[in-house]
């Protein structure tokens, strides 16, 4: 049983881990003041 928890833990802690690290480098490529402005005002959905 506290093998399985330790499995289950380690699992979440890693795709946190990679979460995490995807989401910086996008951000990295994607800056929030660009990528949050033109969303809205060159892609208008009609």
């Amino acid at each position: 049983m506290k093998e399985m928890l330790k499995r289950i833990v380690l699992v979440i802690f890693v795709l946190l881990v990679l979460t995490a690290i995807s989401g910086f480098f996008y951000m990295q490529k994607h800056p929030i003041e660009k990528s949050s402005n033109q969303m809205y005002l060159t892609q208008p959905k009609k």
